[in-house]
């Protein structure tokens, strides 16, 4: 389910989430974040995040687009990552 009125028009709890560093110095966040571990490390332990949340007796009572989303969730920040590792190795030259 895609949710661009988030983007387009953010709440207040949204922006509450944002530190004051990550309004101003957003890049940041990314050079600390591959600095700390490159992109095989976040790629497994998201795949190992989504394969235990899969394999939890709480998710037996997920109905089918439950489960979707949350494999849509892990497709889309996986990108997220992988897209932000570009940038990275853009800014680092």
């Amino acid at each position: 389910m895609l949710h661009t009125e988030f983007v387009n028009n953010p709440s207040a709890e949204e922006l509450w989430n944002l530190s004051k560093e990550s309004v101003e110095q957003p890049l940041k966040a990314i050079y600390q974040f591959f600095d700390a571990y490159g992109l095989g490390v976040p790629h497994e332990r998201l795949w190992q995040m989504l394969k235990l949340t899969l394999s939890s007796e709480e998710v037996n009572d997920w109905n089918q687009v439950q489960r979707e989303n949350c494999i849509h969730f892990y497709e889309m920040l996986l990108a997220l990552i992988k897209s932000n590792y570009v940038l990275f190795l853009k800014m680092r030259k």
